[in-house]
Order: structure tokens, then sequence, then C-alpha cells
């Protein structure tokens, strides 16, 4: 039954523990995540000298159990994430988790190119918006976006072309990628 539980996607296993009860894919989907956990833990213990791990981790399996039931999870490493942030900022209150803006949005783009995959008219639409999303960029903008992934070049040829770092053209593509993004959301 683990393997099955291991192979399902984690709204599914979020679906199962729910509707079901399912104790098994709850603790299926919190052990995926558990190394974010930890790593989202540390900083806060290394502050924290006098926080027990043998304590934390049972009340954060926990609150992570309760909210698995009752709030409405997008992305679940983001859920667990802010929920950790959570327990060490404000450890009396049982915050909700809300999803970001930017993070509903992303989920909402991300779900329309997976859409337009299986569907030619969405693909052309989505193939529309893009093009008009990326004629709103800048002109250097537009130009790295189309020579790294229209051209296939690599960051150490752009570089070589603008007589920059290769770190330099790797934040540029990052803000221009960002920028895309935005237009693709408005």
């Amino acid at each position: 039954m683990y393997q099955q539980l291991n192979n399902l996607s984690d709204k599914e296993l979020i679906s199962r523990a729910r509707k079901l009860k399912d104790r098994e894919a709850e603790g299926v989907l919190l052990e995926r995540y558990s190394h974010l956990m930890v790593a989202v833990c540390l900083p806060y213990l290394k502050k924290d000298a006098g926080a027990g791990t043998q304590t934390v981790f049972p009340q954060l399996l926990q609150r992570l159990s309760n909210g698995l039931k009752v709030q409405s999870i997008q992305k679940a490493n983001e859920w667990v994430h802010q929920t950790i942030k959570t327990y060490f900022t404000n450890p009396d209150k049982q915050v909700p988790y809300y999803p970001s803006r930017e993070s509903k949005d992303r989920l909402q783009t991300e779900n329309r190119v997976e859409k337009a995959a299986t569907n030619t008219i969405e693909r052309q639409q989505l193939i529309t918006h893009v093009h008009q999303a990326l004629s709103k960029l800048g002109t250097d903008d537009r130009y790295i976006m189309e020579q790294f992934y229209l051209e296939h070049k690599t960051f150490a040829d752009l570089a070589a072309q603008k007589g920059t770092t290769v770190e330099k053209i790797r934040q540029q593509l990052k803000k221009a990628k960002s920028r895309l993004a935005t237009q693709l959301t408005n």
C-alpha cells in the first residue's frame, strides 16, 4: 500500500487524507516534505538553542496534521514552509495558511500551460498571449529571452556577445523571466 501511495500526487494524497481519513496517505505526504521541514527548522533551532528537537518536531507534525484536514492547500511545499515559519514566529497561534497572490497566479498560469498541452485551441491562445507579453518587454529582456530560449544560446555565448560575465547574464535572464511572468499573470 505504501508504494501505491508513494506514486500518488500531493493533491491525491491530501484528498485521501481528508475524505478517507487515511493516516497512511498523510504520513506519505509529510514524509515527502520531511527534508524541507528540517531545512526550514534548522535556522530557527540554531538561533534558539533552548528549543529542543524532541518537542519541536512532534508539535510541528501535529500542527501540519491538523492543518491538512482543514486548510486550503494549493501547493504542499508552500503550505509546509509557511506553517513551519508561522510555528516559530507565533508558536501560540494556529494561523491558517493562505497562499500568496503570486503563488496563486503562478499556479493558474501553470495550469493553463498544462491544459494547453492537450488542447490545440488553448495552445494557440497561450501562444498569442505569450507573444503579446513578450512584445511588452524591453528590448534587452526580449533579446536575451529569444537568444536563450529560441536560439538555444548558452550563458557563455551570451556573455561573450555582450562582453559581460555569465553571472550577469544569468541574473538578467532571471529578471526578464520574472517580468514576462508578471506580464502573463496580468
